[in-house]
């Protein structure tokens, strides 16, 4: 028999808890899916209630509260009360990438997968299910990542909203298609395909450095890379996760994300590998970047800035495209035959692609 009773400890945070009697409230932990938070008053109960569908049960929902001014705390307290699988911890602020670490060192170790869930960002009622099924038949897996849709604000749907996933093609880049689900690690070392949208397999995550502190918002960039040196990433299409567009969120400020990116290319451009593995994938991928996707990239910037010179006979945007146009140039005709030794911890040498940033 199946019992539904519905606690109403706030009109917004309304939530019916089922239990089947003679069977046990608490599962095994398979996905613990972490939240970390920060001022996510106005979207946080959704966010959560995104995650207490029926059709999985077998989950623990850490959420971090890291250091909010607004009610965040009470509405996680409010959520803990009603499931005991939600678990709710407050820290000092300290950024998004410090409160994901942190919520895993408090996440059930025995646990074999593992969701980064945005606070302001909500996951659809199957996407648990269908990850952790997919991860459960592909053990040589250790990412998969979905595709996703835009929401406003407000909740509602706009049915935009793609994961773009470049690789090298036989001449030029090639943006793959749903059917090719491998994604190789030069896709994450350009910067594509990466996003909060993904699941992850415990025992390859414990290998990674962890979320960095020194870059947002692409650490989640840099944590694809570090996975993909490790582990095979494969990818679904389908819309398993549901972004939200609001002026607040991290996207929306262009020089920080502009910032974020330049740390990131300088950090993987030193990156030194540790094994013949990783040095044969950094020196295709910086080869390839330096030499054809960055140049690429380039010159349909560079379209665009003479499109708007054209139009407004704007002199910068004009300086724009000629920018643009030597470093495609530069790129196209010389960076594949620039390379410096990198040096293995062992004293071992190899030869990796290496161009400024």
């Amino acid at each position: 028999m199946v019992r539904c009773v519905t606690l109403k400890t706030h009109p917004s945070l309304a939530h019916a808890i089922c239990y089947e009697k003679g069977k046990s409230a608490m599962p095994m932990t398979t996905i613990s899916v972490i939240v970390p938070c920060y001022n996510a008053a106005e979207f946080l109960a959704a966010t959560i209630e995104s995650v207490l569908h029926p059709d999985t049960s077998d989950w623990e929902l850490i959420l971090v509260d890291d250091g909010s001014q607004d009610d965040t705390w009470a509405i996680i307290s409010r959520y803990m009360l009603l499931d005991s699988r939600i678990q709710g911890f407050q820290k000092n602020n300290g950024g998004t990438s410090k409160a994901r670490n942190y919520g895993f060192s408090k996440a059930d170790a025995a646990a074999p997968y593992l969701f980064f869930l945005d606070h302001d960002d909500q996951l659809v009622p199957h996407a648990l299910k269908r990850m952790s099924a997919y991860l459960d038949t592909h053990p040589d897996v250790g990412l998969l990542g979905c595709q996703y849709e835009d929401v406003r604000a407000d909740g509602h749907r706009l049915g935009t909203g793609k994961r773009s996933r470049w690789a090298p093609g036989r001449f030029f880049p090639h943006e793959l298609r749903d059917d090719e689900v491998s994604t190789p690690f030069v896709t994450f070392f350009c910067a594509t395909g990466q996003g909060p949208f993904a699941m992850y397999r415990r025992s390859v995550y414990l290998q990674t450095e962890g979320w960095t502190t020194a870059f947002w918002p692409h650490e989640d960039t840099d944590m694809f890379c570090q996975m993909a040196l490790l582990t095979e990433v494969h990818f679904t299409p389908e819309r398993l996760y549901r972004k939200r567009i609001h002026p607040t969120q991290g996207m929306s400020d262009g020089a920080r994300v502009q910032r974020s990116y330049v740390a990131f290319r300088e950090k993987w451009a030193n990156r030194l590998p540790q094994n013949h593995h990783e040095a044969v994938l950094l020196r295709h991928a910086k080869t390839y970047y330096h030499s054809m996707h960055r140049p690429c990239r380039d010159l349909k910037v560079a379209r665009i800035a003479l499109l708007e010179f054209c139009t407004r006979l704007d002199l910068q945007s004009l300086s724009h495209f000629a920018r643009l146009v030597m470093s495609a140039l530069e790129g196209l005709l010389f960076s594949r035959f620039k390379t410096t030794a990198s040096v293995f911890p062992n004293g071992k040498q190899v030869s990796v692609a290496h161009r400024s940033i």
